[in-house]
């Protein structure tokens, strides 16, 4: 599995969200790239790990690997980010904004 093709696609989804969010500056923007070029390729693995024919996939990717994504990505955002979106907030919509995004992109190509 391609790495970059995901990483990519959530950079776009996540960039562009944020900047609708009011994300502005020029430096938090470099700390969400750097962060989901961190994240997405550990849950990329995590995911090309689990086997195929597992019945709760899904439930593992959505109910275990995504909220510790956000997880972590939260926690970097508290420490480094300086905007007026709470952290947690920006992590839960960033990452909802691109798992939404993956869904709609794999279902249209």
């Amino acid at each position: 599995m391609s790495f970059m093709y995901p990483l990519v696609l959530t950079l776009i989804f996540e960039l562009t969200a944020a900047y609708v969010i009011g994300v502005r500056r020029m430096y938090s923007f470099l700390i969400i790239f750097l962060v989901n070029c961190l994240t997405n390729p550990l849950l990329t693995i995590g995911i090309s790990l689990l086997p195929a024919e597992i019945n709760m996939r899904q439930l593992i990717i959505y109910g275990i690997y995504e909220p510790a994504v956000i997880l972590s990505e939260f926690l970097i955002y508290r420490y480094d980010l300086n905007e007026d979106i709470p952290p947690f907030r920006l992590s839960l919509f960033l990452n909802l904004t691109s798992v939404i995004g993956g869904i709609l992109w794999q279902s249209i190509f």
